[in-house]
C-alpha cells in the first residue's frame, strides 16, 4: 500500500490542504502546535476510518469552520490505483468509499495495514487494561479479516448480555455459548499475537537502548494476561464455561458480564520489574517502538508487504546518536510519514522529501 495524493478538507486545523507524498520518507517539519500530529492523525483516519489516538469523529471536525470533515486520498493497493474517502457530518454517520462505492470501515481494514508511532504510545504501558486490549484489536484486526469479524461479533453478544443481566435477573443467560464461541477465537489470535512480540519485541528494544552484547535474559518482556485460563487452544472453550458458571451469581448482582476477552491485559516487564512505575520516560519510549516494530513485523508476515508507518516526533529528547541509531530500523519501509521539530536523522534525511507545516498550511520541497 502506498499513498500518492491526500486532500484535506475542515480537518482539525486545516481548511483545506492538498498534498502529493513521495515512495519513501516524507518529513513535515513545523513548530508545536502547527498541524504535523493532525496530519498524521488525517493519513490514519483515511485509511482505517478512525483516529489513532482514540478521538471521537466530531473532535476531528475543525473549530469555527463547517460542521463536516473530508479527507480523499489515492493510493497503490495490490499494484492497482484505488480512490478512498472518509467523510463525517455532525449528527450523521461517518461515510466511508473506495473508488466511489460506500463500504463498511471492516473494508479498509482488509486493503490497508498501517502502524502509528508517538510519544503518546507510553500509555501502552501507563494506561488502562482498556488501552492495552485496543492495541491487540487494532493490529489483529489488520492481519484478519475474521478476527475483525469475531471481535464485532463477540461486542454485540457482549452487548446483549449486560442487557439480558440487567432485565432478566436470575435467569440463566442464552447468550453465553456465543461469547464463548467467538471469544475463544479472540484469545487464541491475541495469544498468538503476544507470542510473535516476544519473540521480536525485547531484540528491538536492546538495539534502541544500544546494548552492546545481548543480555543472558532480556532486558524487555511481554505476556498476555487472558481474563479465562489460556492452557492450550484445545482447553479455552471448557475453562471459558467453567469460568462463567463460576462467576454467574457474581454477574448477576454486578448486572454486568466479568468473564470473556473484554477483560484481558498484558504485562510488560523492563528488566524483569513491570514497566509501570518501574521504567523511565527513555525506557518506556524505547520500549513502546520495539513493540510497534514488532506489530508492523507482524502485518508485515500476515499481509506479505510492510505497512504504512507513520512517526510523530519519535526523535525528541534523544541525542544525536541515539536518533540515527533508532533511524536504522525503518530501513526498507516503501512509505513512511515522519514529524518532527528538530533535524531528522541522517539516516531518513538523505531519501526524504521535505513538506513545512505552519498552521494548518502544507508547502512542499
Amino acid at each position: 500500500m502506498r499513498i500518492d495524493s491526500l486532500l484535506l478538507t475542515n480537518f482539525r486545523n486545516f481548511t483545506t490542504a492538498l498534498i502529493r507524498p513521495g515512495k519513501g520518507v516524507n518529513i513535515f517539519i513545523g513548530d508545536n502546535g502547527s498541524g504535523k500530529t493532525n496530519l498524521l492523525e488525517a493519513i490514519f483516519t483515511l485509511c482505517l476510518g478512525r483516529s489513532q489516538r482514540g478521538a471521537r469523529d466530531t473532535m476531528m471536525v475543525r473549530e469555527n469552520g463547517e460542521n463536516y470533515f473530508r479527507l480523499e486520498g489515492v493510493g497503490e493497493v495490490d499494484g492497482r490505483e484505488v480512490r478512498f474517502t472518509c467523510a463525517y457530518e455532525k449528527g450523521l454517520r461517518k461515510k466511508i468509499t473506495v473508488d466511489d462505492n460506500p463500504v463498511r470501515i471492516s473494508k479498509l481494514y482488509e486493503l490497508i495495514s498501517i502502524i502509528s508511532m508517538a510519544p503518546d504510545d507510553v500509555a501502552l504501558f501507563t494506561g488502562s487494561p482498556s488501552v492495552r486490549r485496543r492495541f491487540l484489536d487494532l493490529h489483529l484486526s489488520q492481519a484478519s479479516p475474521s478476527y475483525l469479524a469475531d471481535l464485532s461479533d463477540y461486542n454485540k453478544a457482549l452487548a446483549q448480555k449486560n442487557s439480558f443481566l440487567k432485565d432478566h435477573p436470575g435467569d440463566e443467560c442464552p447468550f453465553d455459548p456465543l461469547l464463548v464461541e467467538y471469544g475463544c477465537r479472540i484469545m487464541t489470535a491475541r495469544h498468538k499475537f503476544i507470542h510473535f512480540l516476544m519473540a521480536l519485541a525485547p531484540g528491538y528494544y536492546d538495539q534502541i537502548i544500544d546494548i552492546g552484547t545481548a543480555p543472558e535474559t532480556p532486558t524487555f518482556n511481554c505476556e498476555y494476561r487472558p481474563n479465562v485460563p489460556f492452557i492450550s487452544q484445545e482447553e479455552v472453550a471448557s475453562s471459558f464455561e467453567a469460568r462463567l458458571l463460576a462467576n454467574r451469581r457474581k454477574e448477576e448482582i454486578l448486572e454486568t458480564a466479568v468473564v470473556g476477552p473484554h477483560r484481558d491485559d498484558i504485562e510488560f516487564a523492563i528488566n524483569k520489574f513491570p514497566a509501570k512505575g518501574y521504567g523511565s520516560q527513555g525506557e518506556l519510549r524505547s520500549a513502546a517502538v520495539a513493540v510497534m516494530m514488532a506489530a508492523a513485523n507482524f502485518l508485515e508476515s500476515r499481509r506479505g508487504e510492510k505497512p504504512i508507518l507513520l512517526l510523530d516526533e519519535i526523535f525528541a529528547e534523544l541525542d544525536h546518536g541515539r536518533r540515527e541509531h533508532l533511524a536504522k530500523l525503518f530501513d526498507g519501509f516503501e512509505q513512511i510519514f515522519l514529524t518532527t521539530a528538530i533535524e531528522p536523522p541522517k539516516a531518513l534525511n538523505e531519501r526524504a522529501v521535505f513538506y513545512k507545516i505552519t498552521a494548518g498550511q502544507v508547502e512542499g520541497d
